[in-house]
């Protein structure tokens, strides 16, 4: 989530629900108080509670994360679970670079599909194609099978997010290296995801820094009408980015800085 805000929703929106609520014991009250404090930095942009009032899955854009580490994601997932007799909650929450990754983040804990997407109605950046919805549909319902490596987040010049991902899955055992690119319009709130496949991560940084010939599309199977998007995108995709990613964050903490090995 790397371009300038575009009618954000309204951050007084924000409600963690928690009114009469403590921490339970065990939980990092130094880190909840860390993520939530700065209302005003925070932009909701899927909120989801259920029912019975337990559990509430969110995915919130952090405006501050531009004046972090240069490459921090933007994007905080978040669950919370409540005890309604205890009047107790504990919290889980974890940094990604993509929306269709956080959204996945939630899934995997147990949120359904259709509750933690953006909702219509919200105004803001929308995919500019349906190769990039059909792609970020794949990754939010991935699981486990793809192993994020590294990231960017570069929200200064290129607006362009990088991330770097292992794809377990057999059928891409020739090329398991995945490079997802989000690149965002300057001139209008919309955004392209696409995937390029690789052999190894040296293979995908080389890609990166030099740009030279089209992204490498995957063996995969879209739908038909799509085939010939995925082929002109990748030809188009020659945009450059500062630097090759960051290590991946472990949960709710800042990026670890690009190793020198991977600096050239």
């Amino acid at each position: 989530m790397t371009h300038p805000e575009h009618d954000l929703p309204d951050l007084s929106a924000l409600d963690f629900r928690l009114e009469g609520y403590t921490l339970a014991d065990g939980s990092d009250e130094y880190l909840f108080h860390a993520l939530t404090t700065n209302h005003d930095c925070l932009a909701p942009l899927v909120t989801h509670h259920t029912d019975d009032g337990r559990n509430s899955y969110l995915v919130l854009l952090d405006t501050a994360a531009t004046w972090d580490i240069p490459g921090s994601p933007q994007l905080l997932a978040m669950t919370l679970t409540r005890d309604p007799d205890k009047w107790t909650f504990r919290f889980d929450a974890e940094r990604h670079p993509l929306i269709s990754l956080a959204q996945r983040w939630l899934i995997v804990r147990g949120a359904a599909p259709d509750a933690v997407r953006v909702p219509p109605e919200r105004t803001g950046a929308r995919p500019a194609d349906a190769l990039t919805t059909v792609l970020e549909e794949q990754l939010m319902t991935s699981g486990t099978r793809y192993d994020v490596v590294e990231h960017y987040t570069d929200d200064c010049a290129e607006y362009e997010t990088s991330v770097l991902a292992l794809d377990t899955d057999p059928t891409s055992a020739d090329k398991p290296y995945r490079l997802f690119l989000e690149t965002w319009s300057p001139d209008s709130p919309t955004y392209t995801l696409r995937e390029g496949a690789f052999r190894n991560a040296e293979a995908a940084w080389e890609w990166m820094e030099s740009r030279e010939g089209p992204l490498p599309a995957p063996r995969t199977s879209i739908p038909g009408v799509l085939a010939t998007s995925r082929a002109g995108a990748a030809r188009t995709t020659t945009r450059r980015s500062p630097q090759p990613p960051p290590a991946a964050l472990p949960p709710a903490k800042p990026p670890t800085p690009p190793s020198p090995g991977l600096r050239r």
